[in-house]
This record gives structure tokens, sequence and C-alpha cells, in this order.
């Protein structure tokens, strides 16, 4: 069956299908452990700050929630 399959092609083929499987694999491999450590649930803080606290010791006005962008929020007119 396999002889069927491999035996129209040239060496040259064979050696590109083999090539374009590795990397493949490899390119899967690599996507996948660069995502291993990504949490979807990740909420960046603003500034760094998850205690809404400089590291100086002041607090922010409002807090980090009032800093972060928000697409949804109205400007007030």
């Amino acid at each position: 069956m396999l002889k069927k399959w491999f035996g129209g092609l040239s060496t040259k083929q064979i050696i590109m299908y083999i090539l374009t499987a590795v990397v493949a694999v490899y390119i899967v491999w690599y996507v996948v452990d660069a995502l291993e450590g990504f949490d979807p649930d990740y909420k960046p803080t603003a500034m760094g700050l998850g205690d809404n606290e400089s590291k100086a010791g002041t607090k922010i006005e409002g807090g980090a929630e009032k800093l972060m962008f928000d697409p949804n929020k109205k400007k007030p007119e």
C-alpha cells in the first residue's frame, strides 16, 4: 500500500513531504508550548499595581480601575 502511494513520487518529492511534515509538527509543538502558561482570565493592572498602591506607598486616587482603558465607557460631556 505504501509502495503504491510513494511509487509515483520522486526522491525529491518524498524528502520535501517529510520535511514539510517535520516543520508542521515543530510549529504545532512550539505554539502549544508557548500557550502553556497563557491565562485567559488575566486582567492587567494599572502600571503593574495589584493592590492600588505605588511602590512609594501612595494610594492611587479612584483606584487602578479608573486608570484602565474601557472601550465601552462613554466620555462625560
